[in-house]
């Protein structure tokens, strides 16, 4: 009896040969020595057909027959037409046998039904994954799904849907092994059972929910998001996948940085930064020349240092998710959540329902959520990435991991002579952000504000948007495939890719830094030179310079290198950082000369 077979991924031939399998044994029944009749029936039709006479069963069987003598077989010998199979391959109704799936439109009733009975259904789908032949009574399903939806709940009305609307469910009388008693037993087609999974894998990671806040989101956004990823994948490879290629095999970070500095000018940068975001959310591995060990994944945080007006929100939120005034999105689809007018009580309490994913949470005053009492140790876990627990008076939430990742403005005052990084410092919980987030620093100065002038009256006369229109969704289209394939969404011909990190791109790093402190200008009290940022400032550049390789992701290595533009923009950002946190105390054409940078 095959029975999880089918859970397993095989090739087409294996798997269509275990659905015949399937198929054989529900529909002829020949392997019950009492079947007589129906064994003769086969027996001459395989005489017929000149097929060499074995002994019959279904796995034989299986492997002998072409499609067309399967068909032909089964209108011969199947008697019971009210039979169902619903296959990847094959379909069975009516008494009539389909050389096609079933599975497309399985799949859009299993999403409508999850849909439309949110955590239950998804509740009473897994139970009966999850438990086996001999516990799939009425009883033992509503035991379990009440385990799994955290309250008990009475599984008959959608078990009566899944019968006898969406027909993927049978039940049946088992013999109960007590003086001949007899049992109902409620189970999945055993053809559907791996696209049940796949759908519950797909769209519903969370089985139970601390909170109120939680379970809305779950239902009305967590699901909006994942629908809309899917079906803007399932567009673009139906309809984009060649345009997309084509693009990816020759765009690079360098491309990326002309087309944002022809809209931006001097500004570039920060959109740069919020589009090379988007990328590492792959959370792709980075691994070492020599040994090919991990020694960090792209995904970083990004917050944006500044003084209100000086273009932050346009960068990480107009230009990632698309604004009213008909800016284009750049950024992922269903994979961005705005946060706007949000407490970060609120966030706490709703990031339960994102947990196993991996998506950016768009924070446009993520100054203010530290304001909060309470607030600063659990926004610390999750720019790390940890283990959230958190509780008040009126409820808790159950500890759970933060797997998603930040893009944030953070607004901070400016000094009379101009500076930024003295008053930002001070700011108690700037530590907190640095230490965990890609973070940069500007201020309003004459330039910026002359190029902020300028492209918004751009922006009001339509000229940027008409200019991004093209060149957005392609790159929205490629940032979506290169996602799909390094998260395991797509593997139609590509495989998730490592991006290795030669010495000569450690060394490049360490030697810009040793640049920059010796030309800083300031001493301390005791004559020493002060430093004013960490190490760890060397190494999100290295994680910078790894994700904008990334964008190269479709050349043909297996393993992607740091290419020269990708370091040679890191690198920039580097030395501006180091600019600012200074103080300004080093000549920046000087450094960016000595390192042959733009």
């Amino acid at each position: 009896m095959i029975s999880d077979a089918t859970d397993t991924m095989l090739d087409e031939e294996g798997e269509k040969r275990i659905e015949r399998i399937i198929l054989l044994r529900r529909l002829l029944e020949v392997e019950r020595p009492e079947n007589y009749t129906q064994r003769v029936k086969i027996i001459n039709y395989l005489e017929q057909e000149g097929l060499p006479i074995r002994d019959v069963d279904v796995e034989t069987l299986a492997s002998t027959l072409r499609d067309e003598q399967l068909e032909s077989l089964l209108m011969l010998t199947c008697t019971n037409s009210s039979v169902v199979f619903k296959g990847k391959y094959y379909t069975f109704r009516d008494g009539i046998l389909q050389h096609k799936g079933s599975w497309d439109i399985t799949r859009k009733e299993l999403i409508n039904f999850l849909n439309m009975h949110g955590r239950k259904g998804y509740a009473l789908l897994k139970a009966m994954l999850d438990l086996d032949n001999n516990t799939l009574t009425l009883s033992g399903i509503t035991a379990k799904i009440s385990e799994i939806y955290g309250e008990r709940l009475n599984p008959i009305k959608m078990l009566l849907e899944l019968r006898d609307g969406l027909s993927i469910v049978y039940n049946a009388s088992a013999d109960a092994g007590q003086r001949g008693r007899h049992r109902m037993v409620w189970n999945i087609l055993e053809e559907v059972r791996p696209l049940v999974r796949d759908v519950l894998n797909e769209l519903c990671h969370i089985p139970r929910l601390s909170t109120r806040d939680a379970y809305m989101e779950f239902e009305y956004e967590v699901k909006r998001m994942d629908e809309e990823f899917r079906a803007y994948l399932m567009q673009l490879t139906e309809e984009k996948y060649e345009d997309t290629l084509r693009f990816g095999k020759d765009v690079t970070s360098e491309h990326m940085a002309r087309y944002l500095r022809e809209l931006f000018g001097l500004l570039y940068l920060d959109p740069l930064l919020a589009i090379a975001q988007q990328y590492s959310l792959t959370d792709s591995s980075i691994v070492s020349e020599k040994s090919h060990s991990r020694v960090m994944s792209t995904g970083f945080n990004l917050a944006l240092f500044g003084d209100p007006g000086s273009g932050k929100t346009f960068a990480i939120k107009d230009l990632i998710i698309g604004s009213e005034n008909g800016v284009p999105a750049h950024g992922l689809p269903g994979m961005n959540r705005y946060c706007g007018g949000m407490t970060p009580a609120k966030f706490i309490a709703i990031g339960e329902a994102y947990e196993g994913r991996s998506v950016n949470f768009i924070v446009t005053e993520f100054n203010d959520w530290f304001k909060y009492k309470g607030m600063v140790e659990p926004l610390k876990i999750a720019m790390e990435r940890g283990i959230i627990r958190y509780e008040t008076k009126s409820y808790s939430i159950r500890p759970y991991r933060f797997t998603s990742f930040f893009s944030v403005n953070y607004n901070t005052s400016v000094y009379s002579n101009g500076s930024i990084y003295e008053p930002t410092i001070r700011d108690p919980n700037f530590k907190a952000v640095e230490d965990r987030m890609l973070c940069r620093l500007h201020i309003l100065t004459k330039d910026r504000y002359g190029e902020l002038a300028r492209r918004q009256s751009s922006l009001m006369k339509g000229i940027l948007q008409e200019k991004m229109s093209y060149t957005a969704g392609m790159i929205r289209d490629h940032l979506t495939l290169v996602y799909a394939i390094q998260r395991g969404y797509h593997n139609k011909e590509f495989k998730p890719k490592q991006i290795m990190v030669d010495d000569s791109v450690v060394d490049r790093i360490r030697d810009a830094m040793d640049v920059i402190i010796e030309h800083i200008d300031g001493k301390s009290r005791h004559g020493e030179h002060r430093v004013p940022f960490s190490v760890r400032l060397e190494k999100k550049t290295l994680q910078l310079a790894s994700t904008l390789a990334l964008i190269r992701f479709f050349s043909n290595n297996d393993v992607i290198t740091i290419d020269e533009h990708a370091l040679s923009i890191a690198l920039r950002y580097l030395v501006e950082e180091a600019w600012i946190r200074s103080g300004y105390t080093f000549d920046i054409k000087s450094v960016t000369g000595i390192l042959s940078i733009e």
